[in-house]
This record gives C-alpha cells, structure tokens and sequence, in this order.
C-alpha cells in the first residue's frame, strides 16, 4: 500500500522533476508552516542527512526558500514558495481523492477492522502511537487511521468517530 501511495504521489509532481519522497517534504511545510530543518527532520522522522538533500533539491528547483538573514546563518526557516504551496496542495489533493476512490466501495466495517488491526500492530511496535492518534490534522498523511471513511467526500477528524 505504501509502494503504490507514494508511486501515485510522485505521479504528481514528477513533471517538476520531484518524487513522492519531496512531496512529502513540501506537504509538512504546507500543513506545519515554515519550520528548521532540524524541526523538518523531526517532524517527518527523517535522518538529517536525508533532510538536508531533500531541502536542497527543493531549493535548488524553486519550491521552498529560507528566511537567514546571512548566508552562513544556522538560525532559518524553510518557507515553501508560492509554486512549492501549489505543488503540496497539488500532491495533497491527488493523493486524498485516489485514496477516497479506492476505499469508496468498501464497507465502513471492513475498514474500521482494518484501522483496529494496524492499531494494534502499531500498539506493540516502539511508535509514539499516542502521539500519532491525538494529531489534530484532518489530513490522510498523518492521521489516516483516526480518519476512517471518507464522509461526503472529506475526511474527518477520529473524534467524530465513535469507539468500539
């Protein structure tokens, strides 16, 4: 399911010559604001290193831009630019309305087993699980499972759901 989430998000921006790995970039930015890359890199839970080239080839295709005052500065935010806020909404959107499509015809049942299911597996894995429920984003890259289905077409946020 990741394989193909992430081959149908770089199907989004890969006329910008970007993947899916740089979307996913771009869309914390356009969900978090402006943020250092240390933030960035914590936020994703990505390896500095990872970051810092991702951030680089954002930079270097005009998607994202940083606020130092001098070239040497440590002390900067990475701004997404107006094309970058363009593109993440673009990534955003595509990937939600394909992953709507797809879990259209499957019945809320089935799909708050399957959400249960990856919970508990999730549960005996070293993740900040609470953490991760109790995000107040509405949006399908970081909260799919406390958004399960679709309604009229929007997600909704998990407290709307009630709990078994």
């Amino acid at each position: 399911m990741s394989m193909a989430m992430r081959d149908h998000m770089t199907d989004s921006v890969a006329d910008y010559g970007l993947t899916s790995a740089h979307a996913v970039y771009m869309i914390a930015i356009s969900l978090e604001g402006p943020m250092s890359q240390k933030e960035l890199s914590k936020f994703l839970d990505m390896d500095p290193a990872n970051t810092n080239r991702v951030v680089k080839v954002l930079r270097d295709k005009g998607m994202i831009y940083d606020d130092r005052v001098r070239e040497d500065s440590r002390n900067y935010k990475i701004h997404l630019t107006t094309i970058g806020k363009e593109l993440a909404e673009k990534a955003m959107n595509d990937t939600s309305e394909w992953m709507e499509g797809i879990m259209s015809d499957i019945p809320l049942e089935d799909i708050m087993n399957m959400r249960n299911t990856l919970i508990k597996i999730l549960g005996k894995m070293n993740v900040d699980l609470e953490g991760y429920m109790a995000s107040e984003y509405t949006n399908p890259f970081y909260t799919y499972l406390s958004t399960n289905p679709p309604k009229d077409g929007w997600l909704y946020h998990r407290s709307n759901l009630s709990e078994e």
